[in-house]
């Protein structure tokens, strides 16, 4: 929200005892707020909730509900608890101020003036008050009182970027141009990293006639926020302002390809749509801009001015531009049926045949996104990573703002080794539809790689177990980095190997609440924030060990088991997105049993209860339904001779402790093994086993079954001249 509450309580807690537990309300509620501040919502949640199960109107758990429903997106329930939170006696200020806010993003106009007029009579000088209530009525065009709000912000705090840039938006909508171009630019240097200011100060230059440095700044603004819509729609402006419809409609594609349903999005097509002729597609638009936003007077407008459109055309009895334009057969695509079937080849595995249809559609120019990045799809499942890098980054070029796309051409870049802009395109794995409501919502800066020293820096684990020991290794680099107290949070199942690497101090288990820290980083974040390369690997070997006690406990249980020992697993998660590609058998492993070897299964899941009947020839001694946790893993890893695995947790597990591994990769691996090699930085005693064409699995295991025959021949030769 815009503002922030000036206390984590911003009523003053109530000592009566909550009904969970010991706690006083009071307690929970600090409690909650410490967990929030932590990013740890369930628990925070889970606390408030049990607040309003034993006080139902209790201010401050809807307080703390509303703002974090704020944060994920939940705007309706946000309004829901503040206004509960508001209904209290003797409410403050920030809670009227932040349901101002989300009145006002809810196109709510009346209601978030109210509101905001309501936060400063109870506090006068809270200036986050003056400033909700100002954009309220700025947006609802009560320009000079907006002015008068703003100014008062600016009177108390004269460092802030947000008065000085929310003064320029009112000082330009009342037509004082220098004014409002000298707040913006007060603003810009206060925060040079603004890009809203930069996208405001765009709009006011071209409405000045100073396109060329409007249009810059427009693009300095999707530069520092690719997803920022309204600088898409100023950038428009200005193009159309230079009487550049068809640069300004291709503006409003890429909006649409990322953005289709925000409101600047539909206005501005709206608007650009009503310029070339299709009134019928800019009323569509329009209509659905004023659906979210009934109260905007842009909006109104914007909808207005193509009802008048209409209403000439129909009056002239003229038809629409779309309806006009008449095909020529052979000349366009289908580009809805191309899709569909290239789609349908891509789900069949056909990769080769719809890159095939897809090169058609876009040899012959002016192809949609989507074709676009279905063409990408397909180069990489055909191993083509170069090509299919290639078409990512040329749609990252076109189509900033989707950072789904961004994502993939991170993935694709780490692949290809690429770590300098890999790193910052993996960034947006948290932008993606399906991963926004799981990011942690963390409310401290993230920590940027420059030291700290004095300060309490938090790097907590994400993710699957796999990435967890493989990015463990940084969090120690983190300790000289960043000369701070680091504080390693990581999950409950891989805590206590975690913390024999780390020593006792200052490690919590996740959902753990830690102490107070200044600012945090993700453990995935690490590479980017410490400007990881490849020449850094490995950096620590043998980082990780297993424990002594369960050592010895393996060591008996595995007493008369013929050696060598080759621990196994065959398949990883059933629910990973790649499963299907990464996973075999058993039996498709029982070649390797004519090497004499003995097969440990350490394999979890359903796919254990293969070890139950193995293949003919392989003898192998089942251990999954006795593994209890990664520390027997471990030790059973530490104990064995060799690990063989699919791409799974174990690979980094054993590679952590400078174990023997052979993973078994497929055609287009997951971008941490690279390409073209059959050894890893990140691991010294790692060998890769890759399929040469997908799918292609019996190769491998042939190439590997010779391999394990002379491992373990070597393995002989060494305990029989032991032994003698």
């Amino acid at each position: 929200m815009s503002s922030a509450p000036s206390s984590p309580s911003p009523h003053g807690a109530s000592s009566s005892p909550a009904a969970a537990g010991t706690l006083t309300f009071a307690q929970a509620i600090a409690l909650a707020n410490s967990h929030w501040q932590a990013g740890q919502a369930a628990q925070a949640e889970m606390l408030c909730r049990r607040i309003l199960d034993a006080s139902p109107e209790h201010p401050d758990a809807h307080y703390l509900l509303g703002l974090m429903a704020h944060a994920y997106g939940k705007r309706d329930m946000a309004i829901e608890h503040l206004t509960a939170t508001c209904r209290a006696p003797g409410a403050h200020a920030a809670c009227w101020s932040d349901l101002a806010e989300m009145y006002r993003q809810a196109g709510r106009l009346t209601d978030a003036v109210a509101a905001g007029r309501r936060a400063v009579e109870i506090d006068p000088v809270f200036a986050p008050g003056w400033n909700n209530l100002g954009i309220a009525l700025q947006e609802s065009g009560q320009l000079e009182q907006s002015l008068t709000c703003l100014t008062r912000v600016g009177d108390l705090q004269p460092g802030s970027a947000d008065a000085q840039n929310n003064l320029g938006n009112t000082a330009r909508l009342l037509g004082r141009f220098d004014v409002s171009e000298a707040h913006y630019r007060r603003a810009l240097d206060i925060d040079p990293q603004r890009a809203d200011t930069h996208s405001n100060l765009a709009s006011l230059l071209s409405l000045q006639k100073r396109f060329d440095e409007a249009g810059g700044l427009a693009r300095r603004a999707i530069e520092l926020a690719p997803n920022f819509v309204d600088a898409y729609r100023n950038l428009a402006d200005i193009e159309l302002s230079r009487g550049n419809v068809a640069a300004a409609l291709q503006v409003v594609e890429v909006m649409s390809a990322f953005a289709a349903q925000h409101p600047s999005t539909l206005v501005a097509r709206a608007g650009v749509l009503r310029l070339v002729g299709r009134l019928d597609e800019a009323l569509v638009s329009a209509r659905a801009a004023t659906e979210l936003l009934p109260q905007s007077t842009n909006v109104q407008a914007a909808l207005a001015a193509v009802e008048a459109d209409i209403a000439r055309r129909d009056a002239a009895g003229a038809p629409d531009a779309q309806a006009s334009q008449v095909s020529q057969a052979g000349t366009s695509h289908d580009h809805a049926s191309v899709h569909q079937a290239a789609s349908e080849r891509i789900a069949a595995q056909d990769f080769e045949g719809a890159e095939a249809l897809l090169r058609d559609v876009v040899a012959a120019g002016a192809a949609p996104m989507s074709m676009w990045r279905l063409l990408a799809l397909a180069l990489r499942a055909q191993g083509k990573a170069e090509a299919g890098r290639d078409v990512l980054a040329m749609l990252a070029r076109q189509v900033p703002g989707d950072l789904s796309n961004r994502f993939d051409l991170a993935e694709s870049l780490l692949l290809l080794g690429d770590f300098e802009r890999g790193w910052q395109e993996y960034r947006y794995r948290y932008s993606l539809e399906h991963t926004q409501s799981i990011e942690r919502k963390v409310q401290r800066p993230r920590w940027d790689g420059q030291p700290i020293p004095g300060q309490t820096l938090l790097i907590h684990d994400e993710q699957g177990y796999g990435d967890t020991f493989q990015f463990m290794r940084m969090a120690r680099w983190v300790r000289e980095r960043s000369q701070a107290r680091v504080i390693f949070e990581v999950n409950p199942e891989t805590l206590s190997i975690a913390r024999r690497m780390w020593g006792e101090a200052d490690i919590v288990g996740r959902g753990t609440l830690p102490v107070t820290f200044d600012q945090h980083c993700e453990l995935m974040s690490l590479p980017m924030a410490m400007g990881l390369k490849l020449t850094d690997l490995p950096g620590d070997i043998e980082y990780l060990s297993a424990d002594p006690e369960r050592i010895a406990h393996w060591r008996a249980r595995l007493a008369d088991v013929p050696r060598p020992w080759v621990a196994t697993v065959w398949a990883g998660r059933p629910e990973h997105v790649n499963d299907s590609n990464r996973s075999v058998s058993l039996d498709q492993l029982g070649p390797l049993g004519a090497s004499g070897a003995t097969f440990l299964s350490i394999q979890k899941g359903p796919a254990s209860s293969q070890a139950q009947t193995p293949p003919e020839g392989m003898r192998m001694v089942s251990l999954s339904d006795e593994i209890r946790d990664f520390e027997d893993t471990a030790a059973i890893l530490h104990l064995a001779d060799l690990l063989i695995s699919v791409d799974s947790s174990p690979v980094h597990l054993a590679g952590g402790m400078g174990r023997p591994v052979w993973v078994l990769l497929p055609f287009v691996p997951d971008w941490r093994w690279l390409l073209g090699r059959d050894d890893s930085p990140w691991y010294p005693e790692m060998t890769l086993f890759r399929q040469s064409e997908r799918g292609a699995w019996e190769p491998v295991i042939d190439r590997m079954g010779k391999a394990l025959a002379a491992f373990v021949a070597e393995r002989r030769g060494v305990e029989s001249r032991d032994a003698s």
